[in-house]
């Protein structure tokens, strides 16, 4: 078994020694470490290190840094999921798996269609969000968190997401010559890629037509209407196989 993993921030590892409080201690308590026991801690932006554990405290845990891990599971392809709100916990599923996938950016997404409309930058659940990606990045051995972005409206992700060398929206009702094989076989690899994903009940027609004037691609996912957090996550997934690292290299 591997040494257990840690996310701290950057600044937090500047301190002589690190600490770990909170969720991280109490991992800690889970795992039943005890002093002299190795660790890794990871910055959250692409450098890890061995760590010893010095002490284990009733309210913090004292770790020395050890050396610099050279690895980088990190994926060449910078992919950023533009998701429509969705009810109860189902952005918080979308979160983890594309942090597993290797997404690097997700934005909430208010369309007109989306059942749940908070006020943008004000939702509150965004620090759990946040959390979630991070356990997620610590489970699945990635050295950098994904940016878990504010709440935006439609208009500002387009405005946003048509910066990407590749930005591609979502759309169940395309025809079979918009298919993902049909339209983006040949596309030579892209650095950036930009998904937009709609919420339950998809887009709006003035939507999608206001994406497709902003240079945005219409892409279908095949035959069957998939949920919102299934095309997310497939969407995340299909990229990152296309034109990056999933399935190996």
């Amino acid at each position: 078994m591997k040494n257990p993993r840690f996310i701290l921030a950057p600044e937090h590892l500047l301190a002589s020694p690190v600490v770990l409080t909170g969720a991280d201690l109490r991992h800690c308590r889970v795992l039943r470490l005890k002093a002299g026991e190795h660790v890794r801690i990871s910055d959250g932006q692409g450098r890890e290190y061995h760590a010893r554990l010095l002490r284990l405290g009733p309210d913090r845990a004292e770790l020395e840094l050890k050396s610099e891990i050279n690895r980088d599971p990190e994926p060449a392809l910078q992919v950023t999921l533009y998701q429509g709100l969705t009810r109860g916990a189902k952005l918080e599923l979308i979160i983890q798996k594309i942090t597993e996938l290797g997404a690097v950016r997700l934005v909430p997404m208010i369309c007109s269609r989306s059942q749940v409309k908070p006020i943008p930058g004000r939702d509150h659940r965004i620090q759990r969000w946040r959390e979630i990606a991070r356990q997620a990045v610590r489970q699945c051995e990635r050295t950098c968190l994904p940016e878990i972005a504010d709440v935006c409206t439609f208009s500002q992700c387009v405005s946003e997401a048509r910066k990407a060398e590749l930005a591609i929206i979502l759309n169940t009702n395309a025809q079979v010559r918009d298919s993902w094989k049909n339209k983006l076989s040949d596309v030579r690899a892209p650095r950036t890629v930009s998904l937009l994903v709609g919420p339950e009940g998809g887009f709006a027609p003035t939507e999608a037509a206001a994406a497709q004037s902003a240079g945005i691609q219409s892409i279908g996912m095949g035959p069957r209407i998939l949920r919102s957090e299934t095309a997310g996550i497939a969407a995340v997934a299909l990229a990152l196989f296309w034109w990056g690292d999933l399935g190996g290299v």
